[in-house]
């Protein structure tokens, strides 16, 4: 799915994608300055970009944006700020042949990004995977050290009261452990 945040969740009239390109701005009536900017996002009726320079809402600029190998130019209004160099631009003129440059990088981006959700998708189940595995080996590791170590098994016990298990081995072996407390021999070695 594309990204939306709340507040422009209902201004958008088709899904932004995120990507990365650059794009020459040259704001209108032209002054011969160009400034240049990276594009955060791109939709089909916008863009989103962080500029050179800061520039004003309700301009208009005729930009030349590039991302991957494909390049369009459209005429665009900036109808947002963002921070102090992002730009929210809507396409006001676009040619047939940009729009239709725009409409197959968005389809490249979309594929793209199911791609990605995919592999996010695939590495949290293997992570969680992962994690049941570590924690079985965490219990055969601590049911290894209180078979070696029968003192440990009342402090483990008490600390992890969820596992029934643990406190089933601790009970079991009280006898051990009234034996190892047993051998405790108190010297003052001051008196």
């Amino acid at each position: 799915m594309p990204e939306r945040t709340g507040a422009d969740e209902d201004r958008r009239r088709s899904p932004r994608f995120r990507c990365g390109g650059c794009a020459e701005i040259n704001c209108l009536p032209s002054t011969g300055i160009l400034l240049t900017g990276t594009i955060r996002d791109l939709s089909l009726h916008g863009c989103c970009m962080d500029t050179s320079l800061p520039i004003h809402c309700g301009v208009r600029a005729e930009i030349v944006v590039r991302v991957n190998a494909a390049s369009f130019r459209a005429v665009g209004e900036v109808r947002a700020i963002r921070g102090q160099s992002g730009a929210g631009l809507e396409f006001v003129h676009l040619s047939a042949g940009g729009k239709n440059m725009l409409g197959d990088l968005l389809k490249d981006l979309a594929r793209l990004q199911v791609v990605m959700n995919k592999l996010k998708s695939a590495r949290r189940e293997r992570d969680a995977a992962s994690f049941r595995k570590q924690l079985e080996e965490g219990k055969y590791q601590l049911e290894v050290l209180s078979q070696q170590f029968p003192f440990l098994r009342n402090i483990l016990a008490a600390e992890s009261e969820e596992s029934p298990e643990l406190e089933a081995a601790a009970g079991k072996h009280k006898d051990q452990m009234a034996k190892a407390q047993s051998l405790v021999i108190t010297v003052d070695l001051f008196g």
